[in-house]
């Protein structure tokens, strides 16, 4: 019986992680990609979320091939395509330095993202971020579901940090 139930918890948080990601990658959750601007340096943050979508897709294969395993005597049915995405992350996280030598094309984010690079220097960026520290959680969640109010908001926090 613990052996099901640490699988169903191994289950439940690949799950949770890969909607995570996919939220992030889809533009619903706008906080992660801010978290990044937070920090100082020359260099600009690149998120990077191909290795950790396959790994968690791949965990996820592979503990619904051991749960399902009592009910289904096939577990190569979902535990071969689970390798190869395991094989196909760690390939992606090994060979990561090819996606930020060419952020132009590997670039995963989303549109609001995009957006905000367009106009905005890597400063205001940063005040952005921070300004998005003082949200209410009620505020946060109206700006992930709407990328135009979003994008107002930011525009007024660049003008109220520039005047």
């Amino acid at each position: 019986m613990s052996g099901v139930l640490f699988l169903g918890l191994v289950l439940s948080a690949s799950a949770f992680y890969l909607i995570r990601q996919v939220l992030i990658v889809v533009g619903l959750l706008k906080g992660p990609l801010l978290r990044l601007f937070e920090q100082y340096g020359d260099d600009e943050p690149v998120y990077y979320p191909l290795p950790g979508i396959l790994l968690s897709l791949s965990v996820f294969l592979l503990a619904f091939g051991f749960l399902v395993y009592p009910i289904l005597p096939a577990p190569f049915l979902p535990a071969g395509p689970g390798g190869l995405m395991m094989a196909a992350a760690y390939f992606a996280w090994h060979y990561r330095d090819v996606a930020y030598r060419h952020r132009d094309l590997y670039q995963a984010y989303p549109r609001w993202l995009n957006r905000l690079r367009e106009y905005t220097t890597r400063e205001e960026r940063r005040r952005v971020a921070y300004r998005w520290l003082t949200l209410s959680w009620r505020t946060r969640l109206l700006y992930n579901s709407s990328d135009t109010a979003f994008l107002l908001w930011a525009d007024l926090v660049v003008i109220a940090t520039v005047t």
